[in-house]
């Protein structure tokens, strides 16, 4: 888990050094931390670690789940990383949403039934809806279409560990 952590973290890491270098105009968004608890009728339990930061040229998002707790039945390890798309980061009165394409690694299988040791999806479709804030006040969801019914829902849930914010966010 503090391998996951710590990729989640230097992927935060690495966007949060472009967009300062890009010195982008317009809304910032940084978030890195561990999903506890799940958003009532709105996410899957599953704790999750992530990391992610998005300007207006866009930016990167990783998220790791590892373990049996991850909430899926059967689910070792997912990862689902990939950038956000220019222009689709928007935040309001302490909300965010940005959207973007990932590709999904889950091991085993767990989606298609196909019982292989593991699946990788590529160039998928994904949104993600935040709350700002820090531990227990802040949230994230991640809304990736095409797998969401196969799951049995979206995932993320309210921060545990870390935060969400405007400002850069320093490990």
């Amino acid at each position: 888990r503090s391998l996951l952590r710590r990729a989640a973290v230097l992927a935060a890491a690495g966007a949060t050094g472009r967009a300062h270098a890009a010195r982008s105009k317009g809304p910032a968004i940084y978030g890195v931390g561990r999903i506890g608890a799940p958003i009532e009728g709105r996410t899957l339990p599953g704790p999750s670690d992530f990391g992610f930061a998005a300007d207006g040229e866009g930016g990167t998002f990783v998220c790791s789940m590892f373990g049996e707790t991850s909430g899926f039945a059967g689910c070792n390890l997912m990862t689902v990383q990939g950038g956000i798309t220019p222009g689709s980061l928007q935040i309001f009165r302490g909300n965010a949403t940005f959207a973007g394409k990932v590709d999904i690694m889950v091991q085993p299988d767990v989606f298609c039934g196909s019982g292989a040791p593991f699946l990788t999806l590529n160039d998928l479709d994904f949104q993600v809806e935040a709350k700002l804030g820090g531990p227990g006040k802040a949230s994230m969801v991640l809304i990736i279409p095409a797998v969401t019914d196969t799951v049995g829902g979206n995932t993320g849930g309210i921060v545990a560990i870390g935060r969400i914010e405007r400002k850069r966010v320093r490990p």
